[in-house]
């Protein structure tokens, strides 16, 4: 995968070279890597590691139910009473 401008960290990686995984702290489980994921982790570990959001504020693929639409958002922070603050989508 690619550098990135984001800080390193601990990196846990999986699977096999054909289908290879890493580690998504959020839900406790090696997921497929892929270029969106590679990213996903590395920011989601610069939320927690280096700007000190508590990660049980923080959910990956989340429903979200606005109005009567049904989307799916990558990433949700949200505040102590569990609504969304920031929703972020990856690319």
């Amino acid at each position: 995968m690619i550098s990135l401008n984001l800080p390193p960290y601990k990196i846990k990686l999986g699977g096999t070279p054909d289908k290879p995984t890493i580690y998504d702290i959020l839900r406790s489980k090696f997921v497929a890597l892929t270029p969106e994921e590679w990213v996903r982790q590395h920011f989601i570990h610069f939320l927690i590691d280096h700007k000190g959001y508590p990660a049980a504020l923080l959910a990956n693929e989340v429903r979200l139910k606005i109005g009567r639409k049904q989307l799916r958002a990558d990433s949700v922070l949200y505040d102590v009473s569990l609504r969304p603050v920031m929703i972020i989508e990856y690319k």
